[in-house]
């Protein structure tokens, strides 16, 4: 099945990381992602965008895997950056939302069962 981009989700990640962005006016790092996303983000808000693009190709992908907006968390930027370009490859598919509801019921029963010890 082919993703779909779904307009309203990709305007409202779009929004919302314009405002992470811009709460960081005091970054060069910040402002230049801000400066090179500008351009998708008014594509995504004027609903120009149709079909999903590849991530890994969208400006800024790249410093994420070094942790360089890390210290930007509140509101944190990697959560905002995330969403809209999980939005702009098309959203989550199913497979991803299983994996996700695995990964958060191995999250629950680790946190339940409290810490462990290796003897």
């Amino acid at each position: 099945m082919t993703q779909a981009i779904d307009p309203a989700k990709l305007k409202e990640a779009a929004e919302h990381l314009e405002w992470v962005l811009q709460q960081y006016p005091d970054s060069e790092d910040v402002r230049d992602l801000l400066q090179s996303l500008s351009p998708l983000i008014d594509d995504a808000r004027a609903q120009r965008i149709s079909a999903p693009l590849d991530g890994t190709r969208i400006p800024g992908a790249y410093n994420f895997g070094d942790g360089r907006y890390v210290p930007y968390g509140d509101p944190s930027v990697d959560e905002a950056y995330t969403s809209f370009i999980i939005e702009l490859e098309g959203g989550l598919t199913e497979r991803d939302r299983l994996r996700i509801a695995r990964l958060d019921a191995v999250r629950r029963v680790m946190l339940d069962s409290g810490p462990t010890t290796i003897n």
